[in-house]
């Protein structure tokens, strides 16, 4: 029976999806990969891929910012940890904390956003296995 198995089981398929020298250490890149985007990020030279959007409201996370493992999403700032797909911190809360500066329409304005965006469940992202070959970053598809 194992050998029957073993003959069954398939080999996982890798797709090159970019190259160690084109994502800096500090950066992340958008890649897209089956119709799908994924997110390619490079920490400390170390490489992981997660979906890239957010799982808020489908923003594309490789347009905001990676701070350390954490990127930002650039719509909301919803807080993603790279290497592991989990949201890290729920979007909007404390990136308005000099909200009282801005004039009174816009602190209006943000706090109606707020009360929009706040209900709006945020999801853990899919990450992706990597694997590095010379100077080729393979995705493993899922199958």
């Amino acid at each position: 029976m194992r050998r029957i198995l073993q003959a069954v089981k398939k080999e996982p398929v890798y797709v090159e999806v970019a190259k160690v020298t084109d994502i800096e250490k500090g950066k992340m890149k958008n890649i897209q990969v089956e119709g799908m985007d994924i997110l390619v990020a490079n920490v400390d030279g170390k490489f992981y891929a997660i979906d890239d959007r957010c799982g808020h409201m489908n923003a594309l996370l490789s347009m905001g910012k990676l701070v350390g493992k954490n990127v930002i999403c650039p719509f909301h700032f919803a807080h993603f940890d790279v290497t592991t797909g989990k949201r890290v911190k729920d979007p909007v809360s404390e990136e308005f904390k000099d909200a009282d500066k801005l004039p009174e329409e816009m602190q209006n304005f943000l706090n109606y956003v707020k009360t929009l965006v706040d209900p709006v469940k945020t999801y853990d992202i899919q990450s992706y296995d990597l694997k590095i070959e010379g100077n080729k970053i393979l995705l493993k598809l899922e199958s």
